[in-house]
């Protein structure tokens, strides 16, 4: 057994590739949503969830083409565990741009007879090395892993955080950072469905939601609930009727963001005034005989 101690590193002496903090840009207002100085960031895991027919795998297309247009030497690579190709033609059809991405379709197996191996294959497939995989989605990845390897939930979801984390670090042939953009099924409530690891495993969390949850046809919005490089709880509308592309409201997310900034900064006051008020009022009890 080595000793405990070379665990133990100060970041100072670790040395990183300056090109690994150049983020990825998809050329919208959504690169400020996506990270406080713009883009997104490689090496990282970001999940999002969202209300039924918001758009959650529209968004995550798009922001691959996207990224794809800006930066054409970049690999991205959509993992479908859910959809399979008739499904996927639907959204080409409205998104020719679409048709350029490089996509697993991971299926299950319902004939006892034949053996199928997906775990393997997106072992094998990731080990190439990508820049950006998206994974739609990631409770459906893990229960087809479970079935087919035979083992619990826990432990395909551990097999598969420990396979994104090695991609992460550049464990693969490309050496290269990979980022993850992971889908994530939610409950009838809208609530997040995971474990705490898996929750405290993602970089940021992005809300893809309905201004009226009860009708498929009001405003929908992107926000982040959590974020380690960047705002939360600042929202960006976007629209899904165009053809062809996304259309994100700039002028909105703008004028929320200053609202949030006001807000904040109000709140910040506050807390200072309280902060001399609890002073003042300690002063005074010391000094009253």
């Amino acid at each position: 057994m080595g000793n405990v101690s070379d665990k133990i590193v100060r970041m100072r002496e670790i040395r990183f590739d300056p090109a690994l903090f150049e983020n990825y840009m998809t050329g919208t207002v959504l690169d400020e949503l996506l990270c406080s100085y713009k883009g997104l960031p490689k090496g990282v895991n970001y999940m999002v969830i969202g209300d039924p027919g918001v758009g959650k795998t529209t968004i995550i297309l798009d922001l691959l083409s996207n990224i794809r247009k800006q930066h054409p030497g970049v690999k991205v690579l959509f993992v479908s565990a859910e959809m399979n190709e008739i499904d996927l033609a639907i959204y080409v059809q409205r998104f020719p741009k679409f048709q350029d991405i490089d996509i697993l379709f991971v299926e299950s197996n319902f004939d006892d007879n034949v053996d199928s191996h997906n775990l393997q294959t997106l072992t094998e497939i990731l080990q190439q090395g990508w820049d950006v995989v998206a994974i739609d989605s990631f409770y459906e990845l893990q229960g087809i892993i479970k079935e087919e390897e035979s083992i619990t939930q826990k432990k395909a979801e551990s097999m598969l955080l420990s396979l994104i984390k090695q991609q992460n670090k550049a464990d693969n042939n490309a050496q290269v950072n990979t980022t993850f953009l992971t889908i994530q099924q939610v409950t009838k409530t809208g609530a997040f469905i995971g474990s705490n690891r898996l929750k405290h495993s993602i970089t940021a969390m992005m809300e893809l939601r309905l201004e009226n949850p009860k009708n498929i046809y009001s405003e929908r919005y992107a926000l982040f609930s959590k974020h380690r490089r960047g705002d939360v709880g600042v929202r960006l509308y976007y629209d899904l009727s165009v053809t062809g592309d996304v259309f994100y409201n700039e002028d909105r997310f703008s004028q929320d963001r200053q609202i949030r900034q006001l807000q904040s900064e109000a709140g910040k006051s506050m807390r200072n005034y309280a902060d001399k008020f609890d002073i003042l009022f300690e002063n005074i009890k010391i000094k009253k005989p």
